[in-house]
């Protein structure tokens, strides 16, 4: 069948009119945002010039002989990409992605797409939505599939799991949300309900959610509650947190099904204060029981701002337990907190940002809580001496991911000896705001520490002093003489296998040292990723020497790196590993 003569060819598509860069106006260079930003400019102006496609225009496109060609444009352009990096002409950029685009254009034109069965392309779409970087993404996503024509909307519409992530940003009454809410049909719900305004910071008075309003959607929302298997509350004040844990409760006492496995309420206003807008003495004194007891199926729990009744929840098998900004006075007691701990042996995540069990009066003699299956631990926002108490209440060999935050006001050197021993395996250390003298002695304990952990690989660092980074350079040998102790580690190298580092708020001429001194050392840092907001306020100057010692990228938000899950993944392959040979011997 011949194209349709209305319908561009191929061989045509080359000549179609495109945007061509000013002279003097620089085009990013490939791996760079604005590279990316061209990238979806191209695509753009060609699809707006051209016919829309037919049946019959999308047989014959593409010859093998105009293929060749475009091949060969695009190798050609690569060559001189690579050869002449920041000199080479915004031109061959631009022609090279018009071509690149040109090639995938025509495979997405010439493929039948809807001959294959409804199941695939079902899968199809499923991967395109749960593929995106962020939520924000996979809403786009959803409704320009819906958006292409009879057939993909029909079949979009009809997959309950393509509308079962629900964030609720659109405005009040929110159409879009219950939309979504009803295609999802009977499949398990995850909802995110998120009234914050960046422009609020931590006035409580300019709030959205009232108590009747967060009520009223949560009686629509809880129609289906036995379906919901996520829930994410993220509030300003304390009405609006407070009726959702009401609510939760009221539903269990009624013998509603609960089958939530996720849990997050955040109460994003002034931390500790209780009396506040909308402050209610009832709902502290008397704090609800989660879920009305309801938490066999609750694995992950975080609350923020808010607290429940500890002895009266049974909280039991957790995998991730997150508690933050929560006074003393209303936080689980340290018996209740050890035997949480103890009935959740599997827990992968603890997090405890200026929240943790209260203190007894009196000296308590115990061991510590073996968590042998903890990955990751968070600590933030405490003093030196709560610190300390905190991490001698658990036992966590296995430990890889290690998160320390806003800990200053004093020197956290003892901390840091007492962390030394008791983590062994980490590979992915945090270090944020950390307050540590670098005199003689604190040189020797840093040291150590980094000794102590010889697989660390990924670093994320902010508001760091300079002269930890400068530790990283050193012999580890010049501090054993100050030592003077039988088992000073005999290390020749401070962290051989540290590749990755994740920057934001350090000077980036620390920075560039760093990774040129550790290049020159045979250790060189491969990569560099830059916190996001941070990374804009970086000058063109200050990319271009980071880009001299390593790749650099921007940290995606709200999910791991790349290099983040392949080493936390590496941990269960090597368990998997372990379990085989023992299987082998017995």
């Amino acid at each position: 069948m011949e194209p349709n003569s209305a319908q561009p060819s191929a061989h045509q598509l080359v000549h179609l009119p495109s945007q061509t860069p000013h002279p003097g106006v620089s085009v990013p260079l490939p791996g760079t945002p604005g590279y990316v930003a061209l990238q979806m400019q191209v695509m753009k102006n060609t699809l707006s010039r051209a016919p829309e496609p037919t049946d019959e225009s999308r047989h014959g496109v593409l010859s093998q002989e105009l293929l060749t060609q475009w091949t060969e444009e695009i190798k050609n352009g690569e060559l001189q990409i690579r050869g002449l990096g920041v000199q080479v002409p915004a031109s061959v950029i631009h022609r090279t992605v018009y071509f690149k685009f040109l090639k995938l254009w025509m495979y997405w034109r010439s493929f039948r797409l809807h001959d294959l069965p409804p199941e695939i392309i079902a899968n199809i779409f499923r991967l395109v939505v749960w593929s995106t970087g962020n939520p924000a993404e996979g809403v786009r996503q959803r409704l320009w599939l819906t958006w292409v024509c009879r057939l993909w909307r029909e079949l979009a519409i009809g997959d309950a799991t393509l509308w079962n992530a629900i964030w609720f940003r659109d405005p009040p009454p929110y159409e879009r949300s219950f939309a979504w809410f009803e295609r999802a049909g009977s499949a398990p719900i995850d909802i995110r309900l998120d009234e914050r305004n960046p422009m609020w910071e931590q006035n409580e008075d300019q709030h959205v959610f009232t108590a009747e309003q967060m009520s009223n959607l949560l009686d629509r929302l809880f129609v289906k509650l036995a379906q919901i298997r996520m829930l994410v509350v993220i509030v300003d004040n304390w009405p609006p947190a407070i009726t959702v844990l009401r609510k939760l409760q009221a539903a269990g006492n009624a013998g509603t099904p609960i089958s939530i496995e996720r849990l997050e309420i955040y109460r994003m206003g002034k931390p500790y204060v209780w009396v506040g807008p909308g402050f209610d003495s009832d709902g502290h004194h008397d704090p609800p029981v989660l879920n009305g007891g309801q938490t066999q199926k609750l694995n992950h729990l975080c609350l923020a701002g808010v607290h429940i009744d500890w002895s009266e929840t049974p909280l039991r098998n957790l995998t991730t337990l997150d508690l933050r900004s929560m006074p003393m006075n209303v936080a689980p007691s340290l018996e209740r907190f050890r035997a949480i701990l103890r009935e959740c042996p599997t827990l992968n995540r603890l997090a405890l940002d200026g929240s943790g069990p209260r203190p007894t009066e009196k000296p308590f003699d115990h061991v510590p809580v073996d968590l042998l299956h903890l990955k990751t631990l968070v600590l933030g926002s405490f003093n030196l001496p709560y610190a300390c108490f905190i991490v001698s209440q658990i036992n966590a060999p296995h430990l890889l991911d290690l998160t320390l935050m806003a800990l200053t006001g004093t020197d956290y050197i003892p901390l840091i000896k007492l962390l030394t021993p008791k983590f062994t395996e980490v590979r992915l250390l945090t270090l944020y705001g950390v307050q540590v003298e670098m005199t003689p002695l604190g040189k020797v304990a840093m040291a150590r520490w980094f000794l102590s952990m010889p697989d660390l690989a990924y670093a994320r660092i902010a508001q760091l002093k300079t002269n930890v980074l400068k530790l990283l350079l050193d012999d580890p040998g010049k501090y054993r003489q100050v030592d003077h102790a039988e088992d000073y580690p005999t290390d020749e190298v401070f962290c051989p296998d540290l590749k990755t580092l994740e920057v934001q708020a350090m000077p980036y001429a620390t920075i560039v040292d760093f990774c040129r001194r550790r290049k020159e050392m045979g250790l060189p840092i491969t990569k560099i990723y830059l916190n996001p907001p941070w990374a804009h306020t970086l000058s063109v100057q200050a990319v271009r020497e980071l880009r001299s010692v390593a790749a650099v990228y921007v940290a995606p938000v709200g999910t791991n790196t790349t290099e983040e899950n392949e080493l936390l993944r590496r941990e269960v392959e090597d368990d998997d590993d372990e379990e085989e040979e023992e299987e082998e011997e017995d």
